[in-house]
């Protein structure tokens, strides 16, 4: 690392704090916190002796002290500032999911490419050494041909009550599910296909979210077929009964030869035959991991390991899952689109 990098964080929600947490551990220099909750953003700056608060994201970003901003907002905001962020000359890490439609990242990336600026996308789970692992192991035939990874979230409402916003982050599907499509699509070296998917929701009448003007998908069972023949499922729901303990098994995979299961950024238990093998991986900070990989590409001149095509591809099953709950068919996943 040849230099300190000063870094706007806008959002001190949970992902806010955790991006705060993770630029500094790393040596990076946090500005700035910005955040319409003024006494969130105030407490927040006083727990990290942070100097400047901000309630309008257009001030932070013109500071000319600030190389990168960090968004951590809702994603109908990741568009807009991520466009303000890049007109100002800065360097933009923004978290998943990338943007509501293609139109947004098209106009998000001709701002970035315009300013001639890097732009890195919050797909940090991918970066865990379990996935590489399984992409590892796949790649040698471990577990034959075809297929088969399932994928399983199971929680109750969630606190931040804009993750089942219709408007907003637009539940599980949108919001998390980018994490399995590309821990999917890494493992198995292929693009999506095509995809089959029924959706609920099943938060409906719930006192927590009774605010919200539509409330968006919060349960569904997505079965996606890859160019390469494999196939991957995931059970989802946010909309548990509250305190309920039920939880998602963990992620498996398995083919005629072998498979594993486990946590991926955890320990993974590996099966071939008879023969069953725990391999042991330490956890790491992936947002740590994360913001490292993105100042060694600043440094480099390199891309990000995520950014727009990656984002892009996610979007692109995102928006044929959503199809295929409205139409009741098995929908191609189209990667261009107007």
């Amino acid at each position: 690392m040849t230099k300190r990098y000063n870094v706007a964080v806008i959002g001190t929600g949970d992902m806010g704090n955790r991006h705060i947490a993770g630029w500094r551990a790393i040596g990076h220099n946090v500005v700035s916190v910005t955040d319409v909750d003024t006494a969130r953003a105030e407490r927040v700056a006083a727990a990290f002796n942070i100097p400047s608060i901000y309630r309008d994201y257009t001030v932070a970003v013109a500071d000319p002290a600030v190389d990168i901003v960090s968004i951590c907002l809702p994603l109908a905001f990741h568009a807009p500032v991520t466009i303000s962020a890049a007109e100002n000359g800065k360097h933009i890490l923004c978290e998943k999911p990338l943007a509501r439609s293609f139109r947004e990242a098209a106009e998000m990336e001709a701002a970035v490419t315009a300013a001639s600026v890097q732009f890195g996308l919050g797909l940090q789970r991918n970066l865990a050494e379990g996935v590489g692992l399984l992409r590892r192991l796949a790649a040698e035939g471990a577990f034959g041909h075809p297929m088969v990874f399932n994928s399983d979230l199971l929680q109750e409402v969630r606190p931040k009550r804009a993750m089942h916003d219709r408007h907003g982050n637009n539940g599980p599907l949108t919001d998390a599910g980018c994490h399995y499509y590309m821990l999917w699509q890494t493992v198995f070296r292929s693009k999506p296909k095509s995809v089959y998917a029924q959706g609920r929701i099943l938060a409906t009448g719930r006192p927590e979210v009774a605010h919200l003007n539509q409330l968006a998908i919060d349960t569904a069972v997505v079965t996606v077929e890859f160019e390469s023949g494999d196939v991957a499922t995931m059970t989802v729901s946010w909309g548990l009964a509250a305190g309920n303990q039920m939880r998602g098994r963990p992620d498996r995979i398995f083919g005629p030869s072998g498979g594993a299961e486990g946590n991926v950024n955890g320990d993974m238990t590996l099966y071939r035959g008879e023969l069953v093998e725990i391999v042991n991986l330490e956890p790491k900070d992936l947002h740590q991991v994360e913001f490292a990989m993105f100042i060694d590409a600043l440094e480099a001149g390199t891309a990000p390991p995520s950014g727009f095509t990656s984002g892009k591809e996610m979007l692109a099953l995102t928006l044929a899952i959503f199809e295929s709950i409205d139409t009741g068919v098995v929908v191609p996943v189209a990667y261009e689109q107007g």
